[in-house]
């Protein structure tokens, strides 16, 4: 069969190999680890990478029958919390939210190994729709903390993260559910902010999975996705993935995720030949095409940057909240919007549920906080005195 014959036959067709299982042998190769490695040793290595890397280890290791009393509790609440999660994924989703990985990416594993999640990711299409969800789950869910960034000078393009403390608070990372009008933020430079998904589930996951890459070195956990999203009998459209990962600049980081999960679950064999029978017909042909194509994301990356007037992403700014979460309405503030607020030395966001100092840093000048205190309360005479 030819390279063209090959790419055509990924066209949404299963493809019929084999994936080795998520088991603690596979998380031995990933972390590096000797082949006798203890399982406590293999959960303790995952959790040095990340509480979800370590929590997919335990949970793998759970499938082989090795569980104790603690581990088996703290599995129990990582799956009351992905309840949870799924809870308010619904809720939002009767709102025009759209979940961004997370039970997006765990609806492809199997029932006994759950996908950890230390959060939850929803992306909205405007911010109309993201405050109509934020009030809503303010109301029902009665959150903790609400942090919130603005990731644009004009207030366009919001991301708003409510939390909750975990179920053990010396043990457990804290429950949240992060909202954002913008799906893949990009690297604030080079690549740009891309705010919608694609449509195809395939290419709107991996992508996601890949655009972790600005944020962190790619891990096993990051492998696993793509085992399942790749499972032997799921229709595939490789080309179709390779179009966008090209069109939302995600080529080479697409491309380095996809030749580690190669490299995971291709199994040495004779004479170190490594069997091509594990990966999805027309793999090859993609990793060629993203490579063509991470040749030409990463020249336009360094064009832009040595282009001096080339325009920035815009400042990032944080939230410093100033007032208690309340419930929609508030007085003297819209239930679907927040509004930029200027003041001589900063601004305020007013928002449905509470109001905010945007600063850019994390030291917050005394003097500032004041002025902004004395702002708000002109436009919110309720503030005044508290």
């Amino acid at each position: 069969m030819s390279a063209h014959d090959d790419a055509q036959a990924s066209r949404h067709e299963p493809h019929p190999g084999t994936l080795p299982v998520p088991d603690l042998a596979l998380f031995r190769r990933l972390l590096d680890l000797h082949e006798d490695a203890t399982p406590y040793e293999v959960v303790t290595a995952a959790g040095r990478v990340s509480q979800a890397y370590r929590a997919l280890v335990m949970t793998a290791a759970a499938r082989e029958g090795v569980v104790g009393s603690g581990s088996a509790d703290e599995l129990r609440r990582r799956a009351e919390r992905t309840a949870f999660y799924a809870r308010v994924q619904d809720r939002c989703a009767a709102l025009g939210a759209r979940p961004l990985k997370g039970l997006s990416l765990a609806a492809w594993y199997p029932d006994d190994l759950p996908r950890p999640m230390n959060d939850l990711d929803l992306v909205v299409p405007d911010t109309a729709t993201l405050w109509r969800v934020v009030g809503a789950l303010v109301a029902e869910y009665a959150p903790q903390e609400m942090d919130l960034a603005v990731l644009d000078g004009e207030a366009r393009h919001l991301a708003v993260a409510l939390s909750w403390p975990g179920a053990d608070p010396l043990l457990d990372y804290e429950t949240r559910v992060e909202i954002l009008t913008c799906a893949l933020t990009g690297d604030e430079g080079a690549v740009p902010r891309r705010p919608v998904l694609p449509e195809d589930p395939l290419a709107a996951g991996l992508l996601a999975v890949a655009e972790e890459r600005f944020q962190r070195p790619f891990n096993g956990k990051d492998v696993v996705d793509v085992m399942m999203a790749l499972a032997p009998g799921r229709p595939l459209d490789l080309p179709l993935l390779a179009r966008a990962a090209d069109a939302y600049h995600l080529a080479p980081e697409l491309a380095e995720l996809l030749e580690l999960y190669a490299g995971a679950v291709q199994v040495p064999g004779p004479g170190s030949v490594r069997d091509p029978g594990r990966l999805p017909s027309g793999f090859h042909p993609l990793l060629a095409t993203l490579g063509e194509a991470s040749v030409r994301e990463l020249r336009r990356r360094e064009d832009w940057r040595g282009t001096a007037t080339a325009p920035g992403a815009g400042a990032l700014r944080h939230g410093m909240r100033l007032t208690p979460l309340e419930s929609v309405p508030r007085p003297h503030r819209r239930a679907e919007a927040a509004g930029l607020h200027p003041f001589d030395g900063g601004s305020l966001l007013l928002t449905p549920v509470a109001d905010f100092l945007l600063v850019t840093g994390a030291v917050v000048d005394p003097a500032l906080y004041d002025a902004a205190r004395s702002a708000l309360a002109e436009v919110s005479p309720a503030v005044r005195g508290s």
